[in-house]
């Protein structure tokens, strides 16, 4: 009897900054990545903090160009309330400064790192993720469990990840004015970054069920395999439409 062994070799390396850790774990379940398509359910920046320093205080280390103050920040002092008879006020919280990722691209320049603070999505499939917006979601868990608003597909210009559960509509909409981001979650910007290093074409295709705060129930602790149902729904048909010819090909 011959008996052949299918020996796998997978080397998690950690040792790059923030979420881009957890993402890594994508690069390595194979060798062999073509593509990547992320699905999830959804349960739901760098920090730049001294008292006293303002929009015009170098950071530490800004300099050496680890961080900068090109991109936004966001003053606490802005949303203090219950402030009588005070014109003017200060936050001991001060500022967070938002900074991009540090990359190394696999076909960049070893040890010489990158920064990049948005993620774009592969054209192909954002276009093909375009088609699927008319697809027919389910509602209900049975006869008498349904949700209260229609699913629907909807295709997004901007979101967003971060190592927080997001819970407030001051901050929902702060992020929304001044980045235009529109929906949040805590895993989908590691996927990202790991595919930009790694030139993997993807896209993120989610479950988003939280109100971000909005005061509206929190529709995932009740559907959460109506949400897993729907997603693979969404997977499975963008795979469909994924292989079909296109017009250049026929």
């Amino acid at each position: 009897m011959n008996i052949q062994k299918h020996v796998s070799f997978i080397m998690l390396i950690l040792g790059f900054i923030a979420m881009l850790n957890e993402g890594q774990t994508d690069a390595a379940v194979s060798a062999k990545v073509q593509k990547l398509i992320h699905k999830a359910n959804l349960d739901g920046p760098y920090v730049g903090l001294r008292y006293g320093d303002g929009p015009s205080d170098e950071l530490g280390l800004e300099s050496d160009g680890d961080y900068t103050r090109e991109i936004g920040f966001l003053n606490f002092a802005n949303y203090t309330t219950s402030v009588p008879a005070c014109s003017s006020y200060d936050n001991l919280l001060n500022n967070i400064w938002y900074q991009p990722e540090e990359v190394f691209p696999i076909d960049g320049t070893p040890e010489q790192r990158q920064h990049i603070f948005w993620v774009p999505v592969d054209s192909n499939y954002f276009q093909i993720s375009q088609t699927l917006e008319n697809l027919k979601l389910e509602s209900c868990l049975n006869s008498t469990t349904c949700l209260d608003k229609t699913p629907k597909v909807v295709n997004v210009e901007r979101g967003t990840s971060a190592s927080i559960f997001l819970s407030n509509v001051a901050y929902r909409t702060f992020i929304f004015n001044r980045f235009n981001i529109s929906t949040f979650d805590m895993e989908s910007a590691a996927v990202a970054l790991v595919c930009f290093q790694q030139r993997v074409p993807f896209i993120i295709i989610r479950a988003l069920s939280g109100s971000g705060g909005s005061g509206g129930p929190n529709e995932a602790n009740v559907f959460p395999s109506l949400a897993s149902n729907n997603a693979v729904m969404v997977v499975i048909e963008f795979i469909n439409q994924l292989n079909q010819p296109t017009e250049a090909a026929i």
